[in-house]
């Protein structure tokens, strides 16, 4: 069961790009405001957006979009893949609350 969703448009923010994994992921730390002990590497994003996904899900807060801008350079790294699909699963524990897209920097 979930909690009522709060109405309103989707807020916004932006995830800057960033040419290395260990940028993305501080700016996806900065960008969501995750907390202090957040480990900026794949296992601690994972944590952080599900624990998003799973607030959004309960309602807590209004839906969200994610606007990732990904450089060339990253992009064509393997990191890239994996972020995608931490964000994919994220997206899909949301209940629709989350939304991400991915855009050329």
């Amino acid at each position: 069961m979930t909690g009522r969703r709060p109405s309103g448009e989707r807020r916004r923010v932006v995830v800057p790009a960033a040419p290395s994994k260990r940028e993305v992921l501080a700016a996806f730390g900065t960008a969501l405001g995750f907390p202090d002990y957040y480990g900026a590497n794949l296992d601690a994003l994972n944590d952080c957006l599900q624990d998003l996904a799973s607030e959004l899900a309960n309602g807590e807060g209004r839906p969200l979009e994610i606007e990732w801008r990904v450089s060339q350079a990253f992009r064509a790294t393997p990191a890239f893949a994996a972020v995608e699909g931490i964000l994919a699963d994220a997206v899909g524990a949301s209940e629709d609350a989350l939304t991400v897209r991915v855009v050329d920097a």
